[in-house]
């Protein structure tokens, strides 16, 4: 499917919302001119029975004003149905609704043209009417109804100024209100202003479609990240700083592996491999992300885990060490359960200052934790073969942990990289 095609329904939704907004700034625009109206031929009669002939003209330009304003109302009222269904308004009814409004100015013109000359009628406030309309018919968000309705007006109104010209011409004391070509000039700046909202329109719907494609296909790469990483990580690889620097961050590495995981594979095949691999890491997966863990990258028959970093957490050592015990328990339940085969896991957890950042080149990057906290948490995992453990800390994530979890020290022990032994806890 095209991008063009995947993103339609949702601008089509955008542009009925678009249209949504237009007909209730029409229905107040409306609704407050009636008031305004009725309150100041209210407040100065004198003045507007010098203007209008006969308080019917008066009662039918008022009923106009509230009748549009409700029409517009209920108009905003059924697009928002609409829109919460998920369905667009038809293109036929958009249409017809440009007919509708833009016939509003005409009738007003008619009715007041019963009081007042028929042709200065056609240069009253109505005739501004049609304007409004027109500018308002950006927010429909296509060319081809905003030029639509700038024509509609266009004919309608030389229309009227050709009947009224006809009718009431030599009446009208000043030869520029008799002349069509007066009218006629009024038309083509209708018809120019439809244009020109067709345009600005346009170029509105084609940043509104940019707009829609790039969150589109943000929303795409970060679920494609995310099946290979953490969602976290896939926000922050996108992320562009234009500094390209790495970031010092205090954080916790968790190395997990599974134990004689060799054997293991030469004994089934690959189906049956991968089949088990998904099965205990979507089990593991989960715990991790529940604690704020953030997988970096899977090593075959286990994973590296970062706690702290992207996502900044001041506990991150308490939850990797709470992370691993579950881990540990889930994996002994699944084996007893018989989802998995007899398997034993071995975790190996440091805390301490790493560089974080996206390394790599313009085309391809990854953000990767690196520094010897990564290292000496890689090599302190491994320390489970020899002193047949499961869950082995640091002598830094111990003391930042206190007293929370209960521990045991194996010993210090040298681990290549520190100019010390370093006191290795198993955790109970």
């Amino acid at each position: 499917m095209s991008t063009l095609r995947r993103i339609r329904p949702v601008l089509e939704l955008e542009a009925a919302s678009s249209e949504q907004l237009r007909a209730r700034i029409l229905a107040i625009l409306f609704f407050v001119s009636g008031t305004m109206f009725l309150v100041l031929s209210a407040t100065v009669p004198a003045l507007y029975e010098g203007i209008f002939a006969g308080a019917y003209v008066r009662l039918w330009l008022a009923i106009l004003l509230y009748a549009v304003a409700a029409y517009e109302f209920v108009l905003q009222l059924v697009i928002g149905i609409r829109i919460r269904r998920s369905k667009p308004v038809p293109s036929g009814l958009r249409f017809l609704n440009a007919v509708v409004e833009i016939t509003v100015p005409s009738l007003g013109i008619i009715i007041l043209s019963q009081s007042v000359h028929p042709l200065f009628a056609l240069v009253s406030p109505f005739a501004a009417l049609y304007f409004i309309f027109i500018m308002l018919s950006v927010l429909r968000l296509e060319f081809r109804l905003s030029v639509f309705t700038g024509a509609v007006a266009a004919a309608e109104y030389l229309l009227l100024a050709a009947c009224l010209i006809s009718a009431h011409g030599v009446e009208a004391g000043n030869p520029l209100f008799a002349a069509f070509g007066f009218y006629t000039a009024r038309a083509v700046m209708l018809l120019v202003a439809g244009i020109a909202a067709g345009m600005i329109g346009r170029v509105l719907r084609t940043k509104v479609t940019n707009l829609i494609k790039t969150i589109e296909d943000w929303n795409q790469v970060i679920g494609l990240f995310g099946q290979q990483v953490s969602e976290p990580v896939a926000a922050e690889l996108l992320r562009e700083d234009g500094t390209g620097a790495g970031v010092v961050r205090d954080v916790t590495v968790m190395f997990v592996d599974i134990r004689d995981f060799t054997p293991l594979a030469e004994s089934k095949t690959a189906e049956e491999v991968v089949a088990f691999l998904n099965t205990l890491f979507e089990r593991l997966i989960a715990i991790v992300t529940a604690h704020g863990g953030v997988i970096n990258q899977f090593l075959g028959d286990g994973f590296m885990t970062t706690f702290g970093a992207p996502v900044e957490n001041d506990r991150h050592p308490h939850e990797a060490v709470l992370t691993a015990k579950e881990i540990e328990k889930a994996v002994r339940i699944m084996v007893e359960e018989g989802k998995i085969p007899p398997i034993r896991i071995g975790v190996g957890i440091h805390s301490g200052p790493a560089v974080t950042g996206n390394i790599g080149s313009a085309e391809r990057k990854q953000y990767s934790i690196t520094g010897s906290t990564v290292i000496l948490a890689s090599r302190i995992e491994q320390l489970n073969k020899r002193f047949s453990t499961s869950i082995l800390i640091s002598e830094e994530t111990r003391r930042r942990i206190g007293a929370e979890e209960p521990v045991e020290s194996v010993g210090a022990v040298e681990l290549k990289g520190r100019s010390r032994p370093t006191e290795i806890f198993r955790v109970s």
